[in-house]
C-alpha cells in the first residue's frame, strides 16, 4: 500500500522522481519503480478532476470550493515543466481564485473546510484559514505547523497544545465522498485502470488519499532545524518547548509520518544514553510495522486498494496507525518484530 499511494501522490500531482525519492516512507520497502509517463491516464485525470472540480464549486458549499480551486489547479498544471522540475510559475487561474474567495468567505470556523483552503491558497488566504482552524481547535498542534511563522513563536504557541491531529482520515473520507460524485466517464476509466479492474469506491479512496499525502502535510524544516541539538541545547526553554512538540509528534499524531518525525526530534533531544535507548527501540517497532504493512499490502489484488477503501470506510479506524494495525491483524504479521531484528539503513 505504501508503494501504491506514493505512485498516486506523485502522478495525481504530476511530481518529478526527485519528490518521489523524497517521500516520507520510501526507506520502510523498495523504492517504487519509474513509470513510463501515461499520456491517455494523464489526460484522463486532467478531464476528470476538470469535471469534478466544476461540478463541486457549483454547489456553493465552502469545503466543495475549497476542493475545486485545489482539483483545478492540479488538472491545470504543466506536466512536462513539473517532470522537469520547473520552477516557472504557474498562470494565474482566475476561477480557482473565486471559488477559493467564495469557500473563505463562507467557511466560518469550518475546520475541514479551512484546512482545504491552508493547503492551497495565496499566503494571507493560507494565515487566515489557519488562524480560524486554530481559533476552532486551539489545543491542536497542527494549525500552527500548518500556520508557520518564526520558531520562537511557534514554540511558544505549542506550549497549549495537547495533541497533533491533523485530521488525515478525516479529510481523506470526505475527499473520497466529494471525487465519488463525478463518475469518470466509460473512456476516463479505461485509461485510469490501466487494463486493471476498475472500482470506483477504490480508485476515489486513492486518489484522495494521493491528493492529501501530496498537498496536506506542513514544512517541518523550520521547527527541525530549530529543535536541532546545537539549537536547542544552549537555550534551556527552547529545549523545554522541542521536547513538548517531538512527544505530541511522537505520541498523538494521527499520521505516520508526524509519529515518525516526532521519533526523530526526540532521538535529537535526548540528554542520557537510556532515552536514546527508549526512543530507538519505539523506532524500532515503527520501522517493522511500516515495513510489514508494505509488504503485505503487496501482497493483495492492485496492492492492497479493496484493503485500504474498506478500512477507510470503518469509524474505528481514526488514525493511521490503527489502519496499519488492523492491516498487519489481517495479515497475521505480529505487531512487534522478533529478538534481534533491525531495519536496513
Amino acid at each position: 500500500m505504501i508503494r501504491f499511494l506514493l505512485a498516486a501522490a506523485c502522478a495525481l500531482v504530476l511530481c518529478s522522481p526527485i519528490a518521489l525519492a523524497q517521500a516520507p516512507y520510501a526507506d520502510f520497502d523498495e523504492a517504487p519503480a519509474e513509470q513510463p509517463e501515461d499520456a491517455a491516464a494523464q489526460a484522463a485525470w486532467r478531464s476528470w478532476s476538470a469535471r469534478s472540480a466544476a461540478a463541486l464549486a457549483e454547489t456553493g458549499q465552502p469545503r466543495e470550493l475549497a476542493f475545486a480551486a485545489l482539483l483545478r489547479g492540479l488538472a491545470n498544471a504543466d506536466p512536462e515543466g513539473a517532470a522537469a522540475g520547473s520552477s516557472q510559475p504557474v498562470a494565474p487561474d482566475g476561477e480557482a481564485s473565486a471559488w477559493r474567495r467564495d469557500a473563505a468567505a463562507r467557511a466560518g470556523n469550518d475546520a475541514l473546510a479551512n484546512a482545504l483552503l491552508a493547503y492551497g491558497a495565496d499566503e494571507a488566504t493560507r494565515l487566515r484559514a489557519a488562524q480560524r482552524w486554530l481559533g476552532a481547535d486551539p489545543q491542536n498542534l497542527a494549525p500552527l505547523l500548518v500556520r508557520g511563522g518564526s520558531v520562537d513563536a511557534l514554540l511558544a504557541d505549542a506550549r497549549v497544545a495537547t495533541r497533533f491531529d491533523l485530521g488525515m482520515l478525516e479529510q481523506v473520507r470526505w475527499m473520497q465522498a466529494a471525487l465519488l460524485r463525478t463518475p469518470p466517464t466509460p473512456g476516463e476509466r479505461a485509461a485510469l485502470a490501466d487494463a486493471d479492474e476498475f472500482v470506483p469506491a477504490e480508485h476515489a479512496a486513492i486518489t484522495a488519499m494521493g491528493l492529501w499525502a501530496a498537498l496536506a502535510f506542513p514544512a517541518l524544516e523550520p521547527l527541525m532545524r530549530g529543535c536541532d541539538a546545537d539549537a536547542a541545547g544552549a537555550n534551556a526553554a527552547r529545549t523545554r518547548d522541542c521536547r513538548h512538540v517531538a512527544s505530541l509528534m511522537a505520541n498523538t499524531s494521527d499520521t505516520q509520518l508526524g509519529r515518525m518525525l516526532g521519533l526523530a526530534l526526540l532521538e535529537r533531544l535526548a540528554s542520557t544514553q537510556a532515552e536514546r535507548a527508549d526512543v530507538q527501540a519505539r523506532r524500532r517497532i515503527f520501522d517493522w510495522r511500516m515495513l510489514q504493512w508494505g509488504r503485505a499490502s503487496a501482497t493483495l489484488p492492485r496492492e492492497g486498494a479493496a484493503q485500504f477503501a474498506r478500512l477507510l470506510a470503518d469509524p474505528s479506524v481514526r488514525t493511521e496507525a490503527d489502519l496499519v494495525a488492523r492491516a498487519l491483524q489481517e495479515a497475521g504479521v505480529p505487531s512487534e518484530p522478533p529478538a534481534g531484528w533491525q531495519p536496513t539503513r
